[in-house]
């Protein structure tokens, strides 16, 4: 995951388009009809109740993200200003490739646990199976008159 300054730092230099229309500024500075008035409170609004939802996401985050949320511990009571909106941001992104780098480790981990376990499975039917063939062997070692010596087992 690139930081913000890996990103601004590899593109080339940014252009800023030239104007296709002529600017005439007696049009803001003209009189604003009620509409126009509407309009752009409603605009402003909108755009408010827009930036609340990301500060209170971004809060979320901060609070659900463990390097965020020592800080948030450290300053108490800390707002989203307090830390960088980008800062939460960048140490969120780094935390989900650690969970998921972490998850591909247990995968793995689960994976080679099935392994063992069929493994060890396979072993313990391997050890009754010798069990039984002993028990037999055993058996016709007495008919024939031969005693068998026992050791001690550790099973």
């Amino acid at each position: 995951m690139m930081s913000p300054q890996d990103v601004l730092a590899s593109g080339a230099q940014r252009s800023i388009a030239p104007r296709t229309q002529q600017f005439s500024p007696g049009k803001i500075d003209g009189p604003r009809t009620a509409r126009d008035e509407r309009r752009r409170a409603t605009h402003n609004e909108v755009e408010r109740r827009r930036r609340d939802k990301i500060n209170n996401w971004i809060v979320k985050l901060s609070k659900i993200v463990p390097e965020c949320a020592q800080d948030h511990s450290k300053q108490g009571q800390a707002s989203v200003s307090s830390q960088s909106k980008g800062g939460i941001l960048a140490k969120t992104c780094d935390y989900i490739h650690e969970l998921r780098t972490a998850n591909a480790r247990m995968a793995e981990s689960l994976k080679e646990t099935e392994r063992l376990s069929v493994d060890a499975e396979l072993l313990r039917q391997q050890v009754e199976e010798y069990k039984q063939e002993n028990a037999l062997l055993r058996a016709q070692l007495q008919q024939h008159g031969i005693e068998a010596v026992v050791s001690t087992s550790t099973s």
